[in-house]
């Protein structure tokens, strides 16, 4: 294996490793807010898990930011909770640099 080719796999192999922390944080970090959601909703333990775990599915759906935040709108409206849009947004940027933090510290 020449040099060029060394280069080449080593590059695609930092792609395919940046890729696979990302999408380990975002279920990450979609478990955490719905966590947090959870709790603002003052749903039981075993609700809150159920509620967390459809975030989860949410990004394995691949849908994007907006649609993860116009769901937790959606649901604290639903839910009487008063949250505006910066703090949601704020949150899940939060939830991500987390996520991302635990993932490479672990």
């Amino acid at each position: 294996m020449n040099a060029l080719q060394q280069l080449t796999k080593a590059q695609e192999n930092k792609f395919k490793h940046e890729q696979d922390l990302l999408f380990k944080a975002k279920v990450k970090r979609n478990r955490m807010l719905g966590l947090w959601a959870a709790e603002l909703m003052e749903l039981k333990q075993d609700e809150a898990q159920r509620y967390a775990d459809d975030f989860v599915t949410l990004h394995l759906r691949d849908t994007g930011r907006e649609q993860l935040h116009n769901k937790l709108l959606e649901d604290f409206n639903h839910a009487g909770v008063h949250r505006s849009d910066h703090r949601i947004e704020r949150k899940i940027h939060e939830c991500m640099v987390r996520a991302v933090y635990d993932l490479k510290t672990n």
